[in-house]
Order: structure tokens, then C-alpha cells, then sequence
């Protein structure tokens, strides 16, 4: 025995309205959170350049803040010189770069140190910097 339904057909419309909204909400939800800009979490002030470099969203982020105390960041976490070296070697697998958050009134010399301790372990680095003001 066969059945059937005495129900009315349903519209195409009631299954494609949901999957368009869906499809609405995702776009402009990457539209609006494209802009987000990759911060470390330590407040520094960059230097300014014109320049703009892509290819760095998944990087580490060692930040150089000013001051004499030496201090530095990798990802956030405050840690010394050597730890630096044993966390880039402990993360050689997978994404190879870092981005330098670098303070404009931070000493020359420790920046360059901290480079070159990143270019030595053989990842690419990066020195951030912000747009200069209209």
C-alpha cells in the first residue's frame, strides 16, 4: 500500500530564504572581521612607514617595548633572551616567520639582536610598523 501525504506542497522559497540568510550573516560577518589587526597584547608605539607587508597573519610576535630592563614577549608571555631562543627552536615546525612589535623609543641594538636571533634559527622576520597620520 502506497502513501501519500494530503499535505500542500511546499514552496522552493521556504528551504532557499534560510540558506541565503545564512550565506548574508557568514559574508558579512568576514567582511567586518577582516579589518582585525594582529596585536601582540603589549602596548607599544611603532614607528610609521608607508609600507605594507601580507603574508604575516599566522606569524609569533616578539615585542621589544622601550626601556632598559630589557624586557620581551613571545605571543604575549614576558620571557629573557635564552628562553627566546628555546621557544623559536621548540616552534620550528609549521609556520616559520616572525613579526618584530618593535617600540619607536625601543633600544636599536636590542632589536637587531632579537632579529638576528630569529634570522640564525631560519625564520623570516618582519619589523611592524603603523601608517603615518593623515
Amino acid at each position: 500500500m502506497k502513501l501519500e501525504s494530503h499535505l500542500p506542497k511546499q514552496s522552493p522559497w521556504l528551504y532557499t530564504v534560510p540558506l541565503l540568510n545564512t550565506i548574508l550573516l557568514l559574508l558579512v560577518y568576514f567582511l567586518l572581521t577582516s579589518n582585525f589587526v594582529v596585536q601582540s597584547g603589549i602596548q607599544v608605539e611603532p614607528p610609521q612607514s608607508n609600507s605594507r607587508l601580507t603574508g604575516f597573519d599566522r606569524a609569533h610576535i616578539i615585542t621589544v617595548p622601550a626601556g632598559l630592563e630589557n624586557a620581551l614577549y613571545f605571543d604575549g608571555v614576558r620571557i629573557s633572551t635564552e628562553d627566546l631562543r628555546e621557544k623559536l627552536r621548540a616552534h620550528r615546525e609549521g609556520e616559520r616567520r616572525a613579526i618584530i612589535h618593535a617600540a619607536r623609543q625601543a633600544q636599536h641594538g636590542r632589536v637587531i639582536e632579537i632579529g638576528n636571533i630569529a634570522l640564525e634559527l631560519g625564520y623570516e622576520v618582519a619589523y611592524s610598523t603603523v601608517p603615518p597620520k593623515a
